[in-house]
């Protein structure tokens, strides 16, 4: 009997056991949420703003489309279209603002006569009120936006006699301020309230943080004068205020408090960048020659933790420096990671303490970037053959710090192997390493192929990327054909980019095959380039 409770003991710790080893966590991963074809946005999708909000209890957000011609209301969790609101052209010939404002979806679109702003109920399609913004005598500097629509305090529009308010409910004119007299030049941006910039010739602003509901000057912030150094403001994903004027990056809270002062520092990658989430606040600014994140707590600005967005070695070059941290997850802060290899890669900081796990993109570096966040997910637009995308990835938490790359750098053929049919005759391959993301690879990703007449071009075969599915590789070599349409096929697998060097002779070249995209290049010499890039190629596809 004793035996029979020994052995039923034993299987229970051991199911006990192996319910614990099954519940551990795996890998940290990012993966797909959703991903929607949004059509051919051109340029302008390089520069979409993904806005979202809590529509009577349920997460929305909205996209512009080129396919059809609409703004269209998605769920925020699963991608599906709720509701499409047309376009009064095609995509293409309209410029699209989308925003929310309270429970409304405001759409503005430009005019010959100026700009229409309307105010939808995002959920029945129906139009609240629309209106006609006029351009003429308004003071504003162009190409900036001659009204401005904000979430949670409505809208106001630049007139010829002053701002005046809109209100949210009826769009009728509620109140008008009169244009301040310091200087001529002037913007309008939108932070979590309207904010009217003065910029002087002298290089002194003044910064105006206005109240959307009364028309009444909230708050006031004077820069000094400066030796031709213009002030630039700008606003970011969290309604913070980020001015660069004389070397010194100013950050500032809606109501006008000044959070940080910091010098403008090497590496300067994008520039500094400010943002809030509840009671925390993370700046990203330079300091000793690395990039670093501050987080600082409650009002007091106490430092909760800092981190070096760095690679684990120094660089004496911006690579692998995370630029900003403009986007917000629940748990993160998330950006783009610049290295010169082909696929986009993110970085995720998580705001409990600073910790940074990296994740690569099926998707090329010049064929994407982060447009918006949403609790769960960070949000990339992505060009592909079929159109642009919207596409959601969601980190899944796990263990270790992830990769940058898709594949480790000891998985990478070797350079000078893929280039021994790229040799002409008289050249001499050398192998070269280059450090990328603060990894050295153990063999030569980069091969240089040097002639003997020193008269002659140069040759650099580089690995650009290595994908660690067939799929992913399809998807990335997509990518960066519909990133450059004008690229010319020269063989299977082999294209001749559309870019030219400062004589327009298009030098540039990059064959894929396998998992394998590489990067050719004969400086001076498009013709070495092309059979350069069909000698890769065709090593890449051969036995």
């Amino acid at each position: 009997m004793r035996v029979r409770a020994l052995i039923t003991a034993l299987l229970v710790l051991g199911c006990a056991a192996g319910s614990r080893a099954a519940a551990a966590p795996g890998p940290a991963a990012l993966v797909t949420a959703w991903s929607v074809n949004v059509g051919p946005l051109g340029d302008e999708g390089f520069g979409l703003a993904v806005p979202a909000a809590t529509i009577r209890g349920r997460a929305v957000l909205a996209l512009p489309s080129a396919r059809p011609d609409a703004v269209r209301l998605h769920d925020a969790a699963t991608g599906r279209v709720l509701r499409a609101f047309p376009l009064p052209r095609p995509y293409r010939f309209v410029e699209v603002d989308v925003r929310f404002v309270g429970e409304s979806l405001a759409v503005r679109t430009d005019e010959p006569r100026g700009e229409r702003i309307t105010l939808y109920d995002p959920l029945t399609g129906a139009v609240r009120w629309s209106r006609l913004v006029p351009l003429a005598g308004a003071p504003i500097l162009l190409p900036y936006t001659q009204s401005s629509v904000q979430a949670r305090t409505g809208i106001v529009r630049a007139s010829g006699d002053g701002l005046r308010g809109l209100d949210p409910a009826t769009g009728r004119d509620t109140w008008t301020l009169p244009w301040p007299r310091a200087c001529p030049e002037r913007i309008l941006l939108t932070a979590e309230r309207p904010l009217l910039v003065e910029q002087c010739p002298d290089g002194s602003g003044v910064l105006y943080g206005v109240d959307a509901r009364t028309g009444r000057v909230a708050w006031k912030h004077a820069f000094p004068r400066t030796d031709g150094d213009i002030l630039a403001p700008d606003v970011s994903s969290t309604g913070l205020i980020e001015v660069s004027h004389a070397d010194v990056f100013t950050a500032l809270d809606p109501d006008g408090r000044v959070i940080a002062r910091l010098p403008g520092r090497f590496p300067t990658v994008a520039g500094p960048t400010a943002v809030r989430t509840g009671g925390l606040t993370l700046l990203v600014h330079s300091e000793n020659g690395a990039r670093v994140m501050t987080a600082l707590r409650g009002a007091g600005g106490r430092v909760a933790w800092r981190t070096t967005l760095r690679p684990p070695r120094a660089l004496g070059s911006s690579d692998g420096h995370l630029p900003s941290a403009d986007f917000l997850t629940a748990r993160h802060a998330v950006s783009h990671v610049p290295h010169d290899l082909e696929a986009r890669s993110l970085e995720f900081v998580s705001l409990a303490d600073g910790r940074r796990v990296s994740f690569p993109l099926a998707a090329g570096g010049l064929a994407s970037v982060v447009a918006g966040s949403t609790a769960r997910d960070v949000l990339m637009y992505e060009i592909h053959p079929d159109g642009g995308h919207v596409t959601a990835y969601t980190l899944r938490p796990g263990r270790g710090a992830g990769s940058p790359l898709a594949v480790p750098p000891e998985r990478w053929p070797d350079a000078c192997a893929l280039a021994d049919r790229a040799v002409p005759e008289g050249y001499t391959p050398v192998p070269a390493g280059e450090e990328h993301l603060g990894l050295r690879w153990p063999q030569a990703n980069t091969c240089v192929l040097l002639p003997a007449d020193d008269s002659k071009a140069q040759v650099k075969v580089a690995v650009g990327w290595v994908s660690a599915t067939d799929a992913d590789a399809r998807r990335l070599a997509g990518s960066k054909l519909a990133a450059d349409p004008g690229a010319e096929r020269l063989g299977e697998g082999a294209y001749l980019g559309s870019a030219g060097d400062r004589d327009g002779r298009r030098t540039s070249g990059w064959a894929f095959g396998g998992r394998v995209l590489v990067h050719v290049e004969a400086t001076g010499d498009p013709a070495l380039t092309r059979r350069a890039t069909l000698a890769v190629a065709t090593r890449l596809h051969g036995p």
